[in-house]
């Protein structure tokens, strides 16, 4: 319905524009009030009538010449008519029905254009709706980007204390793994040393057994030679 009073609208517009301007071209004047006037083959009485011209009828003005004027009927015909039953002022009923025309044409835009304001008004609602919809939306994933973004800078500040204390860690590692590697090298050294001195003592136990040994067989052989001499004394 819309589409088609904006089609007759449009319609209208270029009649409107199409007679204005063919009425800029060619002049279009109207028989005055009256009986009736006639239409001759030239300008003067005394040539044939051609036609009778009811009044309010418009002719096409093609020239003048004194008191006469030569016009074209709608039917194409041509003649002279006195200039004087002439006026460039439309008829009074045909003046109410080009207005009447005109209102209808303007009633017809203002309705489409009304229908159309209406429609723009309630794309514009929803637009605004959604352009509503849509900001909330953002602004709720603004909030999840703030939140996010505080997240991230408390996790981030935790790994740096964390890496920090990596940092510390790794030094105490080192400085453990440093010390054991002394502590081990000084084991060795006390394995060594107990080795050898296990060795050693090792060897004066079996110097001092052998001694005991030794003196105890010197010992028996002395008591042996002390007993012969003894009994060579009987």
């Amino acid at each position: 319905m819309v589409l088609k009073k904006w089609f007759l609208f449009a319609i209208s517009i270029v009649f409107l524009i199409s007679f204005y301007a063919f009425s800029a071209f060619a002049e279009m004047l109207y028989v005055k009030p009256s009986s009736e006037i006639t239409m001759r083959r030239g300008k003067g009485i005394d040539f044939k009538i051609i036609a009778v011209i009811k009044d309010g009828t418009s002719v096409e003005l093609l020239g003048e010449s004194g008191d006469w004027a030569q016009v074209r009927l709608d039917s194409g015909k041509e003649g002279w008519v006195l200039r004087r039953f002439l006026s460039d002022t439309p008829p009074l009923g045909q003046q109410v029905k080009l207005l009447q025309w005109e209102k209808d044409v303007l009633t017809q835009t203002s309705q489409g254009l009304k229908q159309r304001l209406d429609q723009l008004s309630g794309e514009r609602d929803e637009i605004e709706k959604q352009l509503r919809s849509e900001k909330e939306q953002i602004e709720k994933e603004f909030n999840l980007c703030v939140s996010d973004r505080t997240s991230i800078n408390d996790n981030y500040a935790r790994l740096q204390e964390d890496a920090a204390d990596v940092v510390q860690t790794k030094k105490n590692l080192k400085a453990a793994q440093s010390k054991i590697t002394t502590l081990d090298q000084q084991l060795s050294q006390l394995q060594e040393e107990n080795d050898r001195l296990t060795k050693t003592e090792t060897l004066k136990w079996f110097l001092a057994g052998g001694g005991v040994l030794f003196l105890g067989w010197l010992i028996g052989l002395i008591s042996r030679g002390l007993k012969k001499k003894r009994s060579l004394l009987l």
